[in-house]
């Protein structure tokens, strides 16, 4: 047995020992109500060309049951994607949730001087049933870049003259080191952080770039509002675009930890992404309307993500963490050393390549104490387990799978086996991540 890379911490939450799960059929028991907050989650449009009315209607269903309440939708000029928009608002109508929808007006695809675009689609969705509105009936609009498209006034102009109140949500890159956000666009509604997701160094994720936004801002809290993001992690690996961001140290569940530590100063989270497949940023299921060239998210799936965020966007909602009613284990991991050399990629190692760890990450949601045995090829280590959120790391090694058993009591209470390879020979590389949960 080698305990070489191996760590672990633990959250104390609320926990039970019972091995019965929820009656929502959850590994977890939600406390309290939601105080306003809003949970969304950002959807390439693009992404999408394949899609059936049923299938936005599953993953709706998908992503409410994980606490999820709106897609962002960010769309092109494509002629078939105003269709997949018609359609993603109707299934949201349909689909029994009460699910929302709004509009990312992305400025790295959208004409920046394009009107028509925004006053179209506003005046196409103001009124439907399944539109993002606040409580006083304002249609939230939000954008990624596009600060330097239109002067204050112009976008007043472009976005109030439809008939329909707006919030006004934006990501705008402008500088603010001299000028506040809303000293540089009064008329918007609230201040979006779209990088706030993964550290921008080589460093574990702290709430600094958040807290400098937040006092950037310029806000007033409420009716204006906060929303900031979360993701599992962040890889490209396309010709002229091929990088990392650091992804390391548990980061979805970490952030997600202080996005509830902070969530006074928060009022809406943006789970990015839902299918941006190209980043790897995706937590809903894997598509078939990938760009071309993207060669590393088949296998590598990232729907366990999604179910750990239902137990944390509850607890962002709420104030209060769930009750952990059944055990629950989740794991993931990187296909290859990132010291490896890949025998057959062009593209070579992905900026920051070495801002990483060959390491397996573990969350273990646990209803009490115990010992978590993990296996990955030559590579293993026992654990002691507390109740609550138990946080591991595992040395990465040669291997077609990892199984975990966790033991309580002299009894074995699970024993999963997750789809996490691992070689020392890749072909191509991929920074991408495999993640597995059970039960």
């Amino acid at each position: 047995m080698t305990s070489s890379s191996t760590t672990s911490t633990t959250t104390s939450t609320t926990a039970t020992s019972t091995q019965s799960t929820s009656t929502n059929g959850l590994w977890y028991q939600t406390n309290g109500s939601n105080t306003g907050k809003v949970i969304i989650a950002h959807v390439i449009v693009g992404n999408t060309y394949s899609y059936t009315t049923q299938q936005w209607i599953n993953e709706i269903k998908m992503a409410s049951a994980q606490g999820i309440d709106a897609f962002a939708l960010d769309f092109g000029y494509d002629s078939w994607q105003a269709g997949q928009m018609d359609s993603a608002y109707d299934a949201a109508s349909s689909s029994g949730t009460g699910f929302k929808m709004l509009l990312s007006l992305d400025f790295t695809v959208l004409g920046c001087s394009d009107n028509s675009i925004i006053t179209t689609n506003i005046n196409k969705y103001k009124n439907h049933a399944a539109q993002l509105k606040d409580s006083s009936g304002n249609m939230w609009v939000q954008t990624f870049d596009g600060g330097s498209c239109r002067s204050d006034s112009q976008w007043n102009s472009v976005l109030r003259n439809n008939g329909i109140g707006i919030k006004f949500v934006p990501a705008f890159f402008n500088d603010e080191t001299n000028t506040k956000m809303k000293d540089m666009f009064p008329s918007i509604n609230g201040d979006f952080l779209w990088g706030g997701a993964w550290p921008k160094g080589n460093n574990v994720l702290d709430w600094s770039e958040d807290d400098y936004r937040i006092s950037r801002s310029g806000l007033s809290r409420p009716p204006d509002v906060y929303m900031t993001t979360v993701s599992p992690l962040f890889f490209v690996h396309y010709s002229g675009r091929n990088s990392i961001w650091r992804s390391d140290d548990h980061l979805y569940a970490r952030r997600w930890e202080d996005l509830f530590s902070h969530r006074a100063l928060v009022d809406a989270v943006q789970i990015v992404t839902w299918n941006d497949y190209g980043e790897s940023t995706y937590i809903g299921p894997i598509g078939k309307d990938m760009p071309s060239g993207t060669n590393w998210v088949t296998g590598f799936d990232h729907t366990p993500f999604l179910q750990m965020t239902g137990y944390y966007a509850w607890a962002f909602k709420t104030g209060q963490y769930p009750t952990i009613t059944s055990d629950k284990i989740f794991f993931w991991g990187r296909p290859h050393s990132k010291g490896a050399s890949a025998s057959n990629d062009g593209l070579g190692k992905p900026t920051n390549w070495d801002w990483t760890s060959d390491s397996l990450w573990i969350v273990l949601f646990s209803t009490g104490s115990g010992s978590l045995s993990v296996t990955m090829g030559s590579s293993s280590s026992t654990f002691g387990v507390s109740a609550g959120v138990n946080k591991f790391t595992l040395g990465l090694a040669q291997a077609s799978s990892v199984t975990a058993k966790l033991t309580r009591n002299g009894v074995q209470v699970f024993s999963v086996q997750g789809a996490v390879t691992y070689t020392g020979s890749p072909s191509q590389y991929n920074w991408n991540y495999a993640a597995a949960a059970g039960p």
